[in-house]
Protein backbone atom coordinates (compact mmCIF):
# COMPACT_ATOMS: atom_id res chain seq x y z
CA UNK A 1 0.00 0.00 0.00
CA UNK A 2 2.82 2.39 0.94
CA UNK A 3 4.48 1.47 -2.35
CA UNK A 4 1.40 2.44 -4.31
CA UNK A 5 1.12 5.79 -2.51
CA UNK A 6 4.81 6.49 -3.07
CA UNK A 7 4.50 5.62 -6.76
CA UNK A 8 1.49 7.91 -7.17
CA UNK A 9 3.28 10.76 -5.39
CA UNK A 10 6.36 10.37 -7.58
CA UNK A 11 4.24 10.38 -10.75
CA UNK A 12 2.41 13.56 -9.69
CA UNK A 13 5.68 15.24 -8.77
CA UNK A 14 7.27 14.24 -12.07
CA UNK A 15 4.23 15.44 -14.01
CA UNK A 16 4.30 18.76 -12.17
CA UNK A 17 7.99 19.19 -12.91
CA UNK A 18 7.35 18.50 -16.58
CA UNK A 19 4.61 21.12 -16.67
CA UNK A 20 6.84 23.65 -14.92
CA UNK A 21 9.66 22.79 -17.29
CA UNK A 22 7.51 23.41 -20.37
CA UNK A 23 6.18 26.66 -18.89
CA UNK A 24 9.70 27.88 -18.22
CA UNK A 25 10.65 27.02 -21.77
CA UNK A 26 7.71 28.99 -23.15
CA UNK A 27 8.53 32.22 -21.31
CA UNK A 28 11.79 33.02 -23.16
CA UNK A 29 9.94 32.95 -26.51
CA UNK A 30 8.90 36.52 -25.86
CA UNK A 31 12.53 37.50 -26.01
CA UNK A 32 13.43 35.31 -28.96
CA UNK A 33 14.87 36.68 -32.18
CA UNK A 34 11.73 35.76 -34.09
CA UNK A 35 9.50 37.63 -31.66
CA UNK A 36 11.72 40.70 -31.77
CA UNK A 37 11.66 40.75 -35.56
CA UNK A 38 7.88 40.63 -35.60
CA UNK A 39 7.71 43.22 -32.84
CA UNK A 40 10.00 45.65 -34.66
CA UNK A 41 7.97 45.36 -37.86
CA UNK A 42 4.68 45.80 -36.05
CA UNK A 43 6.00 48.85 -34.21
CA UNK A 44 7.14 50.35 -37.51
CA UNK A 45 3.69 49.85 -39.07
CA UNK A 46 1.92 51.33 -36.06
CA UNK A 47 4.28 54.27 -35.69
CA UNK A 48 4.18 55.46 -39.29
CA UNK A 49 0.41 55.06 -39.42
CA UNK A 50 -0.03 57.13 -36.26
CA UNK A 51 2.45 59.77 -37.42
CA UNK A 52 0.92 60.26 -40.87
CA UNK A 53 -2.65 60.36 -39.61
CA UNK A 54 -4.94 61.41 -42.45
CA UNK A 55 -2.21 63.17 -44.46
CA UNK A 56 -0.59 61.89 -47.66
CA UNK A 57 2.69 62.77 -49.43
CA UNK A 58 1.12 65.47 -51.62
CA UNK A 59 0.00 67.48 -48.58
CA UNK A 60 2.28 70.43 -47.70
CA UNK A 61 2.21 69.49 -44.00
CA UNK A 62 2.96 65.82 -44.54
CA UNK A 63 5.36 64.74 -41.72
CA UNK A 64 7.99 63.09 -43.92
CA UNK A 65 10.93 63.74 -41.58
CA UNK A 66 9.18 62.07 -38.64
CA UNK A 67 8.26 59.08 -40.81
CA UNK A 68 11.87 58.63 -41.90
CA UNK A 69 12.93 58.77 -38.29
CA UNK A 70 10.77 55.71 -37.54
CA UNK A 71 12.63 53.86 -40.30
CA UNK A 72 16.00 54.91 -38.90
CA UNK A 73 14.96 53.63 -35.47
CA UNK A 74 13.85 50.36 -37.05
CA UNK A 75 17.26 49.96 -38.72
CA UNK A 76 19.12 50.62 -35.48
CA UNK A 77 17.09 47.94 -33.76
CA UNK A 78 17.91 45.49 -36.53
CA UNK A 79 21.61 46.05 -36.01
CA UNK A 80 24.20 45.47 -38.70
CA UNK A 81 22.30 44.50 -41.88
CA UNK A 82 23.54 45.04 -45.42
CA UNK A 83 21.76 47.08 -48.07
CA UNK A 84 20.45 44.05 -49.95
CA UNK A 85 18.83 42.76 -46.77
CA UNK A 86 17.40 46.20 -46.02
CA UNK A 87 15.87 46.41 -49.50
CA UNK A 88 14.16 43.06 -49.04
CA UNK A 89 12.88 43.94 -45.57
CA UNK A 90 11.47 47.29 -46.65
CA UNK A 91 9.92 45.85 -49.79
CA UNK A 92 8.01 43.41 -47.58
CA UNK A 93 7.05 46.15 -45.13
CA UNK A 94 5.82 48.46 -47.90
CA UNK A 95 3.79 45.77 -49.64
CA UNK A 96 2.18 44.68 -46.37
CA UNK A 97 1.26 48.19 -45.25
CA UNK A 98 -2.31 49.18 -46.04
CA UNK A 99 -1.46 52.80 -46.89
CA UNK A 100 1.38 52.02 -49.27
CA UNK A 101 2.20 55.66 -50.01
CA UNK A 102 2.84 56.27 -46.31
CA UNK A 103 5.18 53.27 -46.19
CA UNK A 104 7.07 54.47 -49.28
CA UNK A 105 7.46 57.92 -47.73
CA UNK A 106 8.89 56.35 -44.58
CA UNK A 107 11.29 53.90 -46.23
CA UNK A 108 12.32 55.43 -49.57
CA UNK A 109 15.49 57.04 -48.23
CA UNK A 110 16.70 53.72 -46.82
CA UNK A 111 16.37 51.74 -50.08
CA UNK A 112 18.35 51.62 -53.29
CA UNK A 113 16.71 53.42 -56.19
CA UNK A 114 16.50 50.21 -58.22
CA UNK A 115 14.72 48.24 -55.50
CA UNK A 116 12.31 51.06 -54.77
CA UNK A 117 11.53 51.58 -58.44
CA UNK A 118 10.67 47.90 -58.83
CA UNK A 119 7.80 48.43 -56.39
CA UNK A 120 6.34 51.32 -58.37
CA UNK A 121 5.42 49.77 -61.71
CA UNK A 122 1.99 50.99 -62.78
CA UNK A 123 0.92 47.53 -63.92
CA UNK A 124 1.49 46.21 -60.40
CA UNK A 125 -0.25 49.07 -58.60
CA UNK A 126 -3.20 50.17 -60.74
CA UNK A 127 -5.98 47.65 -61.32
CA UNK A 128 -7.06 46.83 -64.85
CA UNK A 129 -10.43 48.25 -65.84
CA UNK A 130 -11.41 49.84 -62.54
CA UNK A 131 -8.19 51.85 -61.99
CA UNK A 132 -8.28 51.07 -58.30
CA UNK A 133 -5.01 52.17 -56.73
CA UNK A 134 -4.29 55.02 -59.16
CA UNK A 135 -4.39 57.74 -56.50
CA UNK A 136 -2.19 55.73 -54.13
CA UNK A 137 0.29 55.02 -56.93
CA UNK A 138 0.54 58.73 -57.72
CA UNK A 139 1.13 59.48 -54.04
CA UNK A 140 3.84 56.80 -53.98
CA UNK A 141 5.64 58.51 -56.86
CA UNK A 142 5.57 61.81 -55.00
CA UNK A 143 6.89 60.16 -51.84
CA UNK A 144 9.63 58.25 -53.68
CA UNK A 145 10.84 61.34 -55.51
CA UNK A 146 11.06 63.26 -52.26
CA UNK A 147 12.85 60.53 -50.32
CA UNK A 148 14.92 58.98 -53.10
CA UNK A 149 15.11 61.27 -56.18
CA UNK A 150 17.12 58.71 -58.14
CA UNK A 151 14.12 56.36 -58.15
CA UNK A 152 11.53 58.78 -59.56
CA UNK A 153 12.29 61.83 -61.68
CA UNK A 154 11.10 65.34 -60.91
CA UNK A 155 8.99 65.26 -64.07
CA UNK A 156 7.25 62.08 -62.93
CA UNK A 157 6.54 63.64 -59.54
CA UNK A 158 5.22 66.76 -61.25
CA UNK A 159 2.88 64.65 -63.35
CA UNK A 160 1.77 62.71 -60.30
CA UNK A 161 0.74 65.93 -58.59
CA UNK A 162 -0.99 67.18 -61.74
CA UNK A 163 -2.99 63.98 -62.18
CA UNK A 164 -4.10 63.51 -58.58
CA UNK A 165 -7.31 65.56 -59.07
CA UNK A 166 -8.24 63.23 -61.95
CA UNK A 167 -7.47 59.97 -60.18
CA UNK A 168 -10.66 58.04 -59.62
CA UNK A 169 -11.94 54.51 -60.12
CA UNK A 170 -14.92 52.94 -61.77
CA UNK A 171 -16.73 53.75 -65.01
CA UNK A 172 -15.38 57.28 -65.39
CA UNK A 173 -11.78 56.52 -64.49
CA UNK A 174 -10.37 56.17 -68.02
CA UNK A 175 -11.95 59.38 -69.30
CA UNK A 176 -10.88 61.27 -66.20
CA UNK A 177 -7.29 60.09 -66.61
CA UNK A 178 -7.27 61.19 -70.26
CA UNK A 179 -8.56 64.60 -69.28
CA UNK A 180 -5.76 64.94 -66.74
CA UNK A 181 -3.13 63.78 -69.23
CA UNK A 182 -4.38 66.31 -71.79
CA UNK A 183 -3.81 69.15 -69.35
CA UNK A 184 -0.50 67.74 -68.09
CA UNK A 185 0.85 67.50 -71.65
CA UNK A 186 0.02 71.12 -72.38
CA UNK A 187 1.69 72.17 -69.16
CA UNK A 188 4.88 70.09 -69.42
CA UNK A 189 5.40 70.55 -73.19
CA UNK A 190 7.23 67.28 -73.82
CA UNK A 191 7.83 65.88 -77.31
CA UNK A 192 7.10 62.21 -76.51
CA UNK A 193 6.04 59.93 -73.68
CA UNK A 194 9.30 57.98 -73.49
CA UNK A 195 10.37 60.13 -70.55
CA UNK A 196 7.25 59.01 -68.69
CA UNK A 197 7.06 55.26 -69.39
CA UNK A 198 4.69 54.34 -66.54
CA UNK A 199 2.29 57.14 -67.40
CA UNK A 200 2.49 56.09 -71.04
CA UNK A 201 1.50 52.53 -70.10
CA UNK A 202 -1.56 53.81 -68.28
CA UNK A 203 -2.33 56.21 -71.12
CA UNK A 204 -2.48 53.45 -73.71
CA UNK A 205 -4.68 51.43 -71.39
CA UNK A 206 -6.98 54.40 -70.77
CA UNK A 207 -7.38 55.16 -74.49
CA UNK A 208 -8.36 51.54 -75.18
CA UNK A 209 -10.76 51.43 -72.23
CA UNK A 210 -12.32 54.78 -73.09
CA UNK A 211 -12.89 53.95 -76.76
CA UNK A 212 -14.41 50.59 -75.80
CA UNK A 213 -16.68 52.29 -73.29
CA UNK A 214 -17.98 54.79 -75.86
CA UNK A 215 -18.53 52.04 -78.40
CA UNK A 216 -20.52 50.14 -75.79
CA UNK A 217 -22.70 53.19 -75.15
CA UNK A 218 -23.30 53.54 -78.89
CA UNK A 219 -24.28 49.92 -79.39
CA UNK A 220 -26.65 50.02 -76.42
CA UNK A 221 -28.03 53.46 -77.38
CA UNK A 222 -27.07 54.82 -73.97
CA UNK A 223 -26.81 58.37 -75.24
CA UNK A 224 -27.08 60.18 -71.92
CA UNK A 225 -24.22 58.16 -70.49
CA UNK A 226 -22.23 58.74 -73.67
CA UNK A 227 -22.78 62.49 -73.49
CA UNK A 228 -21.61 62.60 -69.88
CA UNK A 229 -18.52 60.58 -70.81
CA UNK A 230 -17.45 62.81 -73.72
CA UNK A 231 -18.38 66.21 -72.34
CA UNK A 232 -14.79 66.97 -71.25
CA UNK A 233 -13.60 66.59 -74.85
CA UNK A 234 -14.88 70.07 -75.71
CA UNK A 235 -11.50 71.37 -74.52
CA UNK A 236 -9.60 69.33 -77.13
CA UNK A 237 -8.47 70.96 -80.35
CA UNK A 238 -10.54 69.32 -83.07
CA UNK A 239 -8.39 70.84 -85.83
CA UNK A 240 -5.02 69.56 -84.56
CA UNK A 241 -3.03 68.01 -87.45
CA UNK A 242 -2.21 64.32 -87.22
CA UNK A 243 1.53 64.83 -87.75
CA UNK A 244 3.77 64.50 -84.70
CA UNK A 245 4.72 67.95 -83.35
CA UNK A 246 7.60 69.16 -81.21
CA UNK A 247 5.09 69.41 -78.37
CA UNK A 248 3.06 66.25 -77.87
CA UNK A 249 -0.67 66.67 -77.27
CA UNK A 250 -3.32 64.15 -76.31
CA UNK A 251 -4.98 64.84 -79.66
CA UNK A 252 -2.00 63.28 -81.47
CA UNK A 253 -2.18 60.15 -79.34
CA UNK A 254 -5.93 59.86 -79.90
CA UNK A 255 -5.43 60.25 -83.65
CA UNK A 256 -3.17 57.21 -83.60
CA UNK A 257 -5.05 55.05 -81.10
CA UNK A 258 -8.69 56.20 -81.30
CA UNK A 259 -9.35 57.73 -84.77
CA UNK A 260 -13.08 58.33 -84.21
CA UNK A 261 -12.51 60.59 -81.21
CA UNK A 262 -13.21 63.70 -83.30
CA UNK A 263 -16.74 62.48 -84.04
CA UNK A 264 -17.42 62.22 -80.33
CA UNK A 265 -15.74 65.54 -79.57
CA UNK A 266 -17.92 67.33 -82.15
CA UNK A 267 -21.12 65.59 -81.07
CA UNK A 268 -23.67 68.10 -79.81
CA UNK A 269 -26.90 66.20 -79.13
CA UNK A 270 -30.23 67.63 -78.06
CA UNK A 271 -30.06 66.74 -74.37
CA UNK A 272 -33.81 66.92 -73.86
CA UNK A 273 -34.39 64.64 -76.82
CA UNK A 274 -31.95 61.93 -75.74
CA UNK A 275 -33.28 62.21 -72.18
CA UNK A 276 -36.73 61.29 -73.46
CA UNK A 277 -35.25 58.33 -75.31
CA UNK A 278 -33.47 57.04 -72.21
Amino acid sequence: MDGLLLSSTVERTTDKRLRISWAKRAIPLKNSTFFNKAKHSEEWHQNIEATAGVLHPSHPKFPKAFLRNHTDVYLRKKGNINQADADIRFAILIESHQARDIAVAAAAHAMTAKSLRALLHAELNVAQGSYWGLDTWLQCLIAANDGNPASVTDLEAEWARSLLPYATHGARAAGSYLKGVSRALRKSKISNMSVLPEFSTLLMRAVADYSAQLEGFRLKCQWLAAHEAVFWMVELDKTTPMTSPDMLLLEHILDAQFPTWRLWANWRPDIHHIARLA
